[in-house]
């Protein structure tokens, strides 16, 4: 009778649990459901993005050099994405583990997940621990450096939450990008809760989409940050062209059974424990490339909480 060894079980653990940790980690993040992921193949991948626009001018039927067509280019240059691990290692008794529930594996897989999401999501959002290969700015910091910051209380004698967050998104146009998407805490739900546009629609709305209910906030698609990443302090809201923004992602996205390894200098073996090791590889872009219009703009924006 051939026996199940335990070096079976773990990669049953592992194929099984990685599932689940992916779908943690996309569930828990702000920054992957507001922006995707994008697969990559490599560590380091370019993508190339528009550098510079060709330019049209009007031609007359004269012989002159008025009539003569002009040339223009257009000219690409290399944004990086450079791919970054996020890990966690969680120890536990074999007792427990032996006892346990398979909800249990799943609930530690999914706090792994959040984890991993958690990380990502600050990196992103506030350049919290960001990896230096990341050589874009975060998505505050970019705000901040292309004077794009909003104040709530930002009309006299008001504090004019939902008008702040109009001015970022005009801001967000202003700049040759598209604002499509608005990120923050769950809680600007309820402080939006009462809040009116000018045509007296409520500025939060929870919309169907393909039978689900998507967020919408002054007709943004919004992402709330529940996992503990969002600093609001810095932020109330962030604005951006979800288009621009670019979450890269390597599709080995892993959970893997330890029982032999020493961690933090403990050896699972001596103390009868075994760990989940949780491993994710993002890589991060923010697309501040060449408008319409012809400037470089910084596709982000947004609103601080009032002095």
């Amino acid at each position: 009778m051939a026996e199940i060894t335990r070096e079976d079980v773990a990669a049953l653990i592992q194929e099984e649990y990685s599932n689940v940790l992916l779908g943690a980690v996309d569930e828990q993040s702000a920054a992957i459901k507001a922006f995707g992921t994008t697969p990559l193949g490599t560590k380091v991948t370019n993508a190339p993005v528009l550098a510079s626009l060709p330019e049209a001018k009007w031609v007359s039927e004269a012989a002159d050099a008025t009539g003569v067509k002009p040339t223009g280019k257009a000219t690409w240059a290399n944004k990086q994405f450079a791919v970054e691990e996020i890990a966690v290692i969680v120890p536990i008794h074999e007792d427990v583990l032996e006892d346990a529930t398979e909800d249990l594996l799943t609930d530690i897989t999914k706090l792994g997940g959040t984890a991993i999401g958690k990380k990502l999501d600050q990196a992103v959002f506030f350049g919290v621990d960001k990896p230096a290969t990341w050589v874009s700015e975060d998505l505050f910091t970019a705000a901040t450096s292309a004077g794009s910051l909003f104040q709530a209380a930002a009309t006299a004698g008001a504090d004019d939450l939902a008008g702040s967050i109009y001015q970022a998104a005009s801001a967000v146009d202003d700049s040759g990008a598209d604002p499509t998407a608005i990120i923050s805490a769950g809680s600007l739900r309820y402080k939006l809760a009462n809040l009116r546009a000018a045509d007296g629609t409520s500025i939060y709305q929870a919309l169907p989409n393909n039978g689900t209910v998507s967020d919408n906030i002054a007709g943004l698609d919004a992402a709330f940050a529940r996992n503990g990443s969002w600093d609001n302090a810095k932020a109330l809201a962030l604005i951006a062209d979800a288009g621009r923004v670019k979450i890269g992602i390597r599709q080995d996205i892993t959970v893997k059974f330890l029982d032999q390894a020493t961690v933090n200098g403990v050896s699972l073996a001596e103390t009868d424990r075994v760990a989940f090791r949780f491993k994710a590889r993002y890589a991060y872009v923010l697309g501040n490339t060449m408008a319409a219009n012809g400037k470089i703009s910084k596709p982000v924006a947004a609103v601080t909480p009032k002095a």
